[in-house]
């Protein structure tokens, strides 16, 4: 009976250690693979080369328009151009706008939408006219705390996300600018943004639903990647694209080619565009997917 008990207790040692073994090394593998996959690796591409270029003038953001099968870049001076795939130029108008910060395009009516720095506001574009049709203000607060700091770096990027069921027809994301990740300094933050674009009620001002804390400083564009279901985010200073979900799930970070890259944008049939501040436009071949 003795050994028996000793058997037992032997056993229940041993499943124990077998057991806290099991559960440790399976926190380790967790743990590699999470660091794995936030591990920072060239951008997979193919360089197709420079495909246009801005004189005089510094592109601040740049949208592929799935209707027109065009690309349009706005720039910090307030011009607006569209030009062909092949870099070949259609169009630049003035918007009378200042500090145009990022531009994207709603897929269902085909207007532009641009960030304006400084206003902290959104305005819509008709891309057939380069008319400015209607101002949105972004309120500044969420939940009782002021996420874009009036007077502050301001607003960088922007980018619209359908939603086929939202009273609006979808979201927009705009990155706030920051170049310091400490808690007292102005936020580097990814902000959910509702405007009435579909409401009748088209005073009302742009409200901030949710947000991300960014993990680099610089937010300079930002696209969306229909087949991967993630935000692409770019940052100047880093030289960096991350891929982000929209619950926060960063997927993967990479070294982008050129430099000083203030905008991004992802055509339909695997090539991607980067508005670099010495206003060379690039064209990439993207191999991600």
């Amino acid at each position: 009976m003795k050994k028996k008990l000793i058997w037992l207790a032997c056993m229940a040692i041993i499943s124990t250690i077998l057991v806290y073994f099991h559960d440790y090394y399976k926190q380790l593998a967790n743990k590699h693979q999470q660091a794995s996959s936030s591990q920072i690796v060239g951008l997979p591409s193919k360089w197709v080369g420079s495909i246009f270029e801005l004189k005089d003038s510094e592109p601040s953001g740049i949208t592929y328009h799935p209707i027109r099968k065009t690309l349009f870049i706005v720039s910090d001076e307030g011009n607006l151009h569209e030009i062909r795939t092949d870099g070949s130029l259609i169009r630049t108008e003035s918007i009378e706008q200042e500090d145009l910060e990022g531009i994207t395009v709603n897929p269902a009516t085909g207007f532009l939408y641009a960030v304006v720095e400084g206003e902290d506001s959104i305005i819509e574009i008709d891309p057939s006219s380069f008319k400015l049709t209607r101002k949105f203000p972004v309120n500044r607060n969420f939940e009782g705390q002021e996420l874009l700091k009036k007077g502050g770096m301001g607003l960088e990027a922007i980018v619209f996300i359908p939603r086929p069921f939202h009273p609006e027809g979808g979201v927009f994301w705009i990155g706030n600018q920051s170049f310091s990740l400490k808690p007292n300094r102005e936020r580097s933050i990814i902000c959910e943004v509702v405007i009435p674009i579909n409401s009748t009620d088209t005073n009302k001002e742009g409200e901030i639903t949710g947000f991300l804390p960014s993990q680099i400083i610089d937010i300079s564009g930002l696209d969306y990647d229909t087949s991967r279901e993630c935000l692409i985010v770019v940052s100047d200073t880093t030289n960096l694209l991350m891929e982000i979900k929209q619950n926060g799930d960063i997927l993967q970070q990479y070294l982008l080619p050129g430099s000083d890259q203030e905008g991004i944008a992802l055509d339909d049939l695997g090539f991607a565009y980067i508005a670099q501040e010495n206003g060379k436009i690039i064209k990439i071949e993207d191999y991600r997917n």
